[in-house]
């Protein structure tokens, strides 16, 4: 009999071991035959793919900067004056640059994301109106025989990319509508993020080379180093692609995808080595050999112990579970002592643990509401203090004290707004501006007659619903951080405008300002949402400070409207510092009306 269940006992095994191991051994044997052209086939498919995406967001960005030259390109007014600008009197020079640096301005700022430069060329003039992120309007000559603009001298040119040095650039001319004489052109910068993101896009190997060609075939900034492969330099520098669709060319050393993006403007090409796809290719048959091999193994092994020891899991299982503590809990009856009765007994424990986990939950949920009732009980705190500040006013009115008075109702204002509900709800532009006025009420009281300050909101601004404590952190910056260093007079000026949509508040000072290097660390934690190491540094206390007010606003902004919207910061030592904060202003109420105002601190 013992022989015989030692028989049953390893025919069970073979038959596990055979049903087990022979799937494993057919499909890694299959897999690995099939590898080299699936790799191949894959890595094809994604790299078009790949094409195909770089393709649309370049494509994306022609458009934008299409559109952002069709916009100055219909401002013929001003166009044509500043082709007689040395005709005008020094008045009307001086209104038509304003004017013009304004309308570049909005252009530039509406495609900051991507540019971070825009030059307006006036051919007859041979002068140049230049804005970017650190200047809002710069004047120069400009001669452009041998640039970039050159193609323009020759005929009328319509979107092109040239290299401006290591910078990618797109031009475009402006000229009669008859006659096609040459007025100008009109020039961009591309910012370097907009490639490195096509970059990343198409870089799915490391050794892979990928190129950008311009409709001249010009190689240009970005692009990979020129190969010294034969084929693969006919490629790029033959005839190029006039399909839309993403052409693969296979050469001896190399797999070439290339792409036309929009209308042609653009070319972009990817060169991956052949002896890539052969190591990616050998990588993954022979993982797949050793994970057969691994799995073979492992059916096996499990094979002879779940054939073995089938029942002792079970048995080990149920001795644990029967070693624990039982509470009071409803048990099931055990009926049996073979293994069902094992597994009855380990029942009646989870019963128990259930129990335990239930009474533990219901304990946790008295905790919370002790700690809610304890939290609502430190609320009186500041109800109190704010009542008692009243009744010091209250006490110094009747005392014939009356600035005493209005001192106490304003702090009392302010501490109200403070606790009236949680940090992050929405408040109408005029309250958060008259929160603002009383935090400037205390500072008149601090500093007579220094401090002259400007509050304009434009018409329909009033309603707009923002951000609670978005508007006093930056004005409360700009006294502690910009004012209050430098000797005599200052000047602060608070605007709200509706501009496409977007409610816009500006806080300038005329303050002591910051060098360029504070101020590009400042816009870097901005635009990172993280803080460095230098403006975290006991020595740079108050420039870490700074960073957190604009920080935090900046990031409440960008978190409840997206990255699109925020904080912009421009400084120069000596002149001041500027901060824009802007924000959608879709579904505000329209009765806020505006409110101008002017204040001598």
């Amino acid at each position: 009999m013992q022989l015989r269940r030692i028989s049953i006992r390893f025919q069970l095994m073979v038959l596990m071991i055979a049903l087990t191991t022979l799937p494993v051994i057919t499909v890694t044997l299959q897999a690995t035959n099939n590898t080299r052209s699936s790799v191949e086939k894959e890595m094809i498919a994604a790299n078009e793919s790949r094409m195909i995406w770089a393709s649309q967001y370049l494509g994306e960005l022609i458009q934008q900067v299409d559109t952002l030259f069709y916009a100055l390109h219909i401002r013929s007014d001003l166009i044509g004056e500043l082709t007689r600008m040395e005709e005008l009197e020094a008045g009307e020079r001086y209104r038509l640059q304003n004017a013009l640096f304004a309308a570049m301005n909005t252009a530039y700022y509406s495609f900051s994301r991507k540019i971070d430069n825009l030059t307006l060329y006036i051919h007859s003039t041979e002068r140049a109106y230049t804005v970017n992120y650190a200047n809002s309007g710069i004047t120069h000559s400009l001669d452009i025989g041998e640039s970039p603009w050159s193609r323009m001298l020759s005929e009328p040119a319509g979107l092109y990319f040239k290299a401006s040095g290591d910078m990618l650039s797109a031009y475009h001319s402006i000229n009669e509508f008859q006659g096609q004489a040459l007025i100008g052109g009109i020039s961009v910068r591309i910012d370097g993020n907009v490639w490195q993101q096509a970059g990343e896009i198409l870089q799915s190997e490391p050794e892979s080379a990928i190129y950008l060609v311009s409709d001249e075939g010009e190689l240009l900034p970005g692009s990979s180093p020129l190969p010294g492969d034969p084929e693969l330099l006919g490629v790029l520098q033959g005839e190029k692609a006039r399909s839309s669709d993403v052409v693969f060319v296979r050469t001896m050393h190399d797999y070439v995808f290339s792409k036309r993006v929009g209308g042609g403007e653009l070319q972009i090409i990817k060169a991956i080595p052949a002896a890539t796809i052969d190591a990616i290719a050998q990588r993954t048959m022979t993982t797949g050999l050793r994970t057969g091999v691994l799995f073979t193994g492992l059916s096996i092994l499990l094979s002879i112990v779940v054939s073995l020891r089938i029942s002792r899991p079970i048995i080990s299982l149920a001795k644990t579970m029967r070693k624990s503590h039982i509470h009071d809990f409803e048990m099931k009856s055990v009926q049996s002592k073979d293994e069902i009765g094992l597994l009855e007994v380990g029942y009646n424990f989870m019963m128990a643990r259930m129990k335990a986990l239930i009474e533990n939950e219901y304990q946790h949920e008295i905790d919370v509401k002790n700690a809610q009732l304890i939290a609502l009980q430190a609320q009186i705190n500041p109800h109190f203090l704010n009542n008692t500040l009243h009744m010091i006013g209250g006490m110094a009115l009747t005392k014939g004290a009356p600035e005493i008075y209005r001192v106490t109702y304003v702090i009392g204002d302010l501490l109200r707004y403070s606790i009236s509900s949680e940090m992050e709800q929405t408040v109408q532009l005029s309250d958060e501006l008259k929160h603002t006025g009383n935090y400037l009420f205390i500072q008149e009281q601090r500093f007579v007659g220094r401090c002259s300050v400007k509050v304009e909101a434009e018409e329909g601004t009033g309603g707009v619903d923002i951000p609670k404590f978005t508007l006093q952190p930056i004005v409360e910056n700009a006294f502690e951080h910009g004012l209050q260093g430098k000797q005599g007079e200052w000047a602060l000026e608070v605007r709200a405008r509706l501009i496409r949509g977007r409610l816009v508040l500006m806080v300038r000072d005329d303050g002591v300002g910051m060098g360029a290097d504070k101020l590009v660390l400042l816009r870097k934690e901005l635009a990172s949402g993280e803080r460095t190491s230098a403006s975290a540094a006991g020595s740079e206390e108050n420039r870490s400070r700074r960073g957190i007010g604009l920080s935090n606003v900046h990031g409440r902004l960008a978190i409840r409207y997206g990255r699109r919207y925020g904080v912009r910061l421009f400084s120069a030592v000596g002149r001041g510092t500027l901060v824009v904060l802007t924000m959608p202003a879709g579904g505000s109420a329209t009765e806020g009306a505006g409110e101008k105002g002017e204040r001598h601190v």
